[in-house]
């Protein structure tokens, strides 16, 4: 239990090291990921928020992340850490999750943010519970 806690605690500090540029980043490829599926839901948006709050970022933090270039968020994500691109790849694996469906297009995303990034990480739908519904191209596959 006490690994469990400092592991927790080392994340929260690691995060906090982004500067403000590479906060905005991640927040753009999270929501890039949102709006994948053309369906924005409300814990997507709660949970983007939740993020924002303990990046200690202003409320109109969407007006900076609305104003980066995806490609601009992938640049400054490549510099980053191994160990913030590993938090980062599981934020986006939450986002992709977060509203209990596997959309393909959210995870093509993730599959292509990972591989532009250099973070060793494929997504991979059976390692997350059954009742997750599947939607998109992997519809097909059944």
């Amino acid at each position: 239990m006490g690994l469990c806690k400092r592991k927790e605690v080392k994340k929260q500090y690691t995060m906090k090291e982004l500067t403000h540029n590479a906060k905005i980043a991640v927040l753009k490829i999270l929501n890039d990921i949102v709006n994948a599926d053309n369906i924005v839901k409300d814990v997507e948006v709660d949970y983007m928020n939740e993020i924002a709050r303990s990046f200690e970022l202003a409320d109109n933090y969407m007006v900076e992340v609305n104003n980066l270039v995806t490609l601009q968020a992938l640049a400054i994500v490549r510099t980053l850490s191994t160990d913030l691109k590993e938090e980062i790849a599981q934020m986006m694996g939450k986002m992709i999750i977060i509203n209990k469906d596997i959309n393909y297009n959210e995870v093509k995303l993730y599959n292509a943010v990972c591989e532009s990034c250099n973070i060793e990480r494929n997504f991979n739908i059976e390692d997350y519970p059954p009742e997750i519904t599947i939607s998109g191209a992997y519809v097909n596959l059944k």
